[in-house]
């Protein structure tokens, strides 16, 4: 599922010696009694119309799909976009000192409707997707892109929530504040909240082609998975799935047109969950092979060559904060913190993990010979006698 989180835009971290750009300081309370202000009110700004200006009314605000429709999407964000600015716009122009309360808890509050519309959105086009949908997320997220990024990348904000930061030794606050406030400082950091301005939209940029790009891949992705189902002629191609499995394959054909056939859809994994069921073994490696190489077969829905630039572009914004490659970039929060360490962690892993392979591998030969089989066990063959 994709999601678009303002702060999930901001990732990796700035070596000392990039570009940075001044910031006027902000005048902070003499007391450091910061915390202590109320929060900024946001109701002032219109809570928007429409579905989405509430939240559900449903157990644990599910949404309540009868009450939407595809095309209630695009005039939602638009919409919801525009109540966040206007909520970004209150926060960095408010004519008092930044404190806690008006400035971080004011940015966690905003954008209440904007994160619904998305939440749903992107949910459905992550689990139930259909051309019109396509359509708004290849429109909707390079804008979202620029969106998000004119909030983090902002210098009066970040203004307001370093004077903040910077003192945070003075305020009174909570762990759960505490680690708000951190969050919030360091993500808009690693954003390029310090860069200098042509770097700031130069990092524009990349993030307005790198949604293009990364939802181009996931709409070809679902492209591939569909176009790359097994279809078989006979039910004896299936054996082992029970009958109700294969009158689902039987009707999903002839909703294709194939009366008389049966298809397996593909799962978003590369192990197909039916492979533990097939007994046919040429099934199962037609399955396993259909599901491995879904999306390399040339065609609509390959996806190589937006891997390939998705790449390149990360290459080029983990330079513009100094950083060798994008999994250094990235990195900066994971427990690992850097590549190296993951890389060792999982190196030291790999000769107990062949080993139990191996040694799995010869049970589950020995489990083939005793079956009849004349054959080693391969990918397709696994799952099967695993279990």
């Amino acid at each position: 599922m994709k999601t678009r989180l303002m702060m999930a835009t901001a990732a990796g971290s700035l070596l000392t010696g990039c570009a940075t750009v001044g910031t006027d300081p902000v005048n902070m309370p003499a007391d450091g009694t910061m915390d202590m202000a109320p929060v900024l009110d946001l109701s002032q700004v219109s809570s928007g119309t429409g579905y989405f200006a509430d939240r559900s009314q449903l157990p644990f605000h599910a949404p309540d799909f009868t009450q939407l429709s595809d095309d209630d999407f695009a005039p939602a964000f638009a919409q919801a976009m525009d109540i966040h600015a206007q909520e970004i716009a209150l926060i960095k122009n408010n004519k008092a000192a930044p404190t806690f309360a008006n400035t971080i808890v004011a940015l966690e509050q905003s954008g209440a409707m904007l994160g619904r519309v998305g939440t749903v959105f992107f949910a459905l086009t992550g689990a139930n997707t259909n051309d019109t949908l396509d359509a708004i997320d290849a429109d909707i997220s390079p804008k979202l892109s620029a969106h998000y990024d004119g909030i983090i990348l902002d210098p009066v904000l970040f203004a307001r929530v370093k004077a903040v930061y910077d003192n945070r030794a003075a305020m009174a606050m909570t762990p759960e504040d505490a680690v708000l406030l951190e969050e919030t400082y360091k993500d808009m950091v690693q954003a390029g909240a310090q860069l200098d301005g042509p770097a700031k939209e130069k990092v524009k940029a990349i993030n307005t082609r790198l949604s293009v790009m990364t939802t181009e891949f996931s709409q070809k992705l679902a492209e591939a998975t569909k176009d790359s189902a097994l279809v078989v002629d006979t039910r004896a191609e299936l054996a082992g799935l029970s009958d109700a499995q294969i009158d689902k394959a039987a009707k999903a054909a002839a909703e294709r047109g194939m009366d008389g056939k049966y298809l397996i859809a593909l799962q978003n994994t590369t192990q197909q969950p039916l492979l533990a069921e097939l007994e046919n073994r040429a099934t199962r490696e037609k399955l396993f092979r259909a599901s491995y190489n879904r999306a390399d077969r040339g065609g609509p829905g390959d996806t190589r060559s937006a891997i390939a630039e998705i790449a390149a572009l990360r290459a080029e914004k983990a330079a513009l904060f100094g950083k060798p490659d994008w999994a250094s970039y990235v990195m900066y929060d994971r427990m690992a913190k850097t590549p190296k360490t993951a890389l060792d962690f999982m190196t030291q892993m790999v000769p107990a993990l062949a080993a139990t392979q191996r040694r799995e591998a010869a049970l589950l030969n020995e489990q083939i010979k005793a079956d009849g089989g004349d054959y080693e066990v391969k990918p397709w063959d696994w799952s099967r006698y695993a279990e």
